[in-house]
């Protein structure tokens, strides 16, 4: 029989010892049993497995949510071996889920002996931070890097063609909240210490350089469709780490020091446990129950909460009741299908005009919304930015991987243009086509991943973009409103503050995680035939402005309308707040 897991602890301390003596028992299912013990024990205790950080031990049981950068080939390993000292003595072992063969001292294993040993091959992925991820994510017995977890920014600068921190996040970094400096994490460490590696080594390869968190390597060992992951999906997998040590005169081609980091910048884990995530919202059950108490409480207050929410966006819109009402169905927009594999439905990119120049407008919009959503970040749009940014991931062959681009990022990201810094400038072929790019993931919500040769690759995306600035944007957009402020003084520093001292916080992070995942059901007959006469009205009114676009774009608002209230089918009040809308916004236009 498999040995009991029962023992405190062991089975997250000592996974390895649990395998080991589950194939000495000689039973020839031990790997399902032990894979199914190990599954049990995940299930009811998941969250006492701690999370992967730099210090955790190599041997141990971690947890980890990461984005799928890149699928390497599949590897070999060594399933099972025959091991024999000089004295004759035999023993049976295994290799699954490490990298390293556990024997006795005065062992070694016998390779001419190819009858006793078995390989099988497991699926490798290569893991990244989640592009933006807020610090609210993380559970709250996690300090992530020493951030307050109410206050999240990521924004994005690029000099040189290197990706980095801007300048004042940096120093919000280095500092705590009395202003006194503060020690380097680890990990922090370890990312300047790159070019001191022992052997070559090529880069984390994050998405974003304000990133927080280790990147890894994963290894599968069961294929199946629910370890088949595609380039980009948020995935959480719980498995046992390894800091396989390398030789400091272990010379390696690219492709292998592509595969094998350094163990201290990017541990290896031996998944046991795998699923795709697709919210990352710790206080919401998962997966998401839509009959369950939790999300029904949630919609049944989901009018309430949505005046609440429009009350600090009309904050940070300088008192705007119509950018406020625009910028919340923007937050609740996602892809929910696709027409004839071109047109993306569900998408409402936001271009918000006459933005204040104060920079301190769009960095309180931006606090809040990384303070509501998951994922996000800001992209100064300068002429140096694009010309020196890398936008599209290009696969490099030398090491076999794929290099990674600022909008190779997860369904459900948030990116923030501001247009507001744009100044005259030459912006070089790199920059034209970077611009080129956000254009057509804007337009299509798609983005083609450059493999060389004149070759592409087409990926599908589902982002949300926010532009904002002084007039109307050089880049497409579904709508654009005109800001009005009803305040000519506003007081950024009491705005920010209200942000990241919100009792609102958790209630606004539930209703938008939840309001994004509803499955939304087809408009009954009747409301299609009042669509459809109040539409023809319209029409006879302005043939030349009213068109299928002028319809298409109604539907989706007024879906949103909908959801925004927690309605699952589309409602006349819906219909009718979605016309309201466009009315006022067109009369701003004009």
């Amino acid at each position: 029989a498999v040995v009991s897991t029962q023992s405190t602890g062991a089975w997250i301390t000592a996974p390895l010892s649990l395998v080991h003596s589950a194939f000495q028992s000689n039973s020839e299912d031990w790997e399902t049993q032990i894979t199914k013990q190990f599954q049990e024990k995940i299930s009811d205790h998941r969250t006492q497995i701690p999370e992967l950080s730099c210090d955790s031990k190599s041997g141990s049981l971690v947890r980890h949510i990461f984005m799928v950068q890149d699928i390497l080939d599949q590897e070999f390993y060594v399933k099972k071996f025959l091991a024999r000292d000089k004295n004759g003595n035999e023993m049976m072992g295994t290799g699954k889920y490490s990298d390293t063969l556990d024997l006795p001292q005065g062992y070694e294993v016998e390779w001419d002996e190819t009858q006793h040993i078995r390989r099988d091959s497991r699926l490798v992925y290569y893991g990244v931070p989640v592009p933006g991820r807020s610090a609210w994510t993380h559970e709250p017995s996690r300090d992530v890097m020493g951030e307050s977890r109410d206050v999240t920014l990521h924004r994005v600068e690029v000099q040189g063609g290197k990706k980095r921190a801007a300048p004042e996040e940096e120093e919000e970094m280095d500092t705590t909240d009395d202003g006194t400096k503060k020690q380097k994490s680890k990990e922090e460490e370890d990312e300047k210490d790159e070019k001191q590696q022992p052997h070559k080594f090529l880069g984390l390869n994050k998405v974003l350089p304000c990133d927080k968190g280790p990147c890894c390597m994963i290894l599968v060992y069961c294929s199946s469709e629910d370890t088949a992951f595609k380039i980009n999906d948020v995935v959480e997998v719980v498995g046992i780490v390894e800091r396989l040590q390398i030789p400091e005169d272990c010379e390696m081609d690219e492709e292998n020091a592509a595969r094998f980091p350094p163990s201290s910048m990017v541990p290896r884990l031996h998944c046991l446990d795998i699923r795709k995530r697709s919210h990352m919202n710790p206080t919401l059950e998962f997966p998401l129950q839509i009959e369950g108490m939790q999300v029904q409480g949630i919609l049944k207050e989901a009018a309430t909460v949505r005046q609440e929410l429009i009350s600090v966006l009309k904050e940070c819109v300088l008192g705007d009741p119509l950018a406020a009402e625009y910028l919340l169905l923007h937050l609740l927009s996602h892809i929910y299908g696709r027409r004839d594999d071109v047109l993306a439905l569900g998408k409402f990119a936001v271009n918000v005009t006459h933005c204040p120049k104060n920079p301190m407008f769009v960095r309180c919009l931006a606090t809040l919304i990384g303070n509501v959503c998951e994922k996000s970040f800001l992209f100064p749009m300068t002429v140096s930015n694009f010309n020196n940014s890398s936008m599209l991931p290009q696969k490099d062959y030398k090491a076999n991987r794929l290099r990674s681009g600022l909008l190779q990022l997860p369904f459900g990201s948030q990116i923030i243009l501001d247009e507001t810094v744009l100044e005259p400038g030459q912006l070089k072929a790199n920059g034209v086509e970077n611009l080129k790019s956000l254009g057509n993931l804007i337009s299509w919500q798609k983005l083609t991943y450059d493999f060389g040769f004149n070759y592409s690759i087409e990926f599908e995306c589902d982002a949300r973009v926010l532009i904002l600035g002084e007039g109307k944007s050089l880049l497409p957009s579904d709508v654009v409103v005109p800001l009005k402020p009803m305040s000519d003084c506003p007081d950024y520093d009491q705005i920010m503050s209200s942000i990241s001292t919100s009792k609102f916080l958790e209630k606004f992070r539930k209703y938008l995680s939840v309001v994004r995942h509803i499955e939304y059901k087809e408009v009954s007959e009747q409301m299609q035939n009042k669509i459809e006469q109040d539409f023809v009205e319209e029409r006879k009114k302005d043939p030349k402005n009213v068109t299928g676009d002028t319809l298409h774009r109604l539907l989706v608002i007024s879906r949103l309308c909908g959801l925004s209230r927690g309605h699952l089918v589309l409602q006349e009040e819906d219909w009718q707040a979605a016309k309201n809308l466009e009315r006022d916004r067109i009369t701003r236009l004009q």
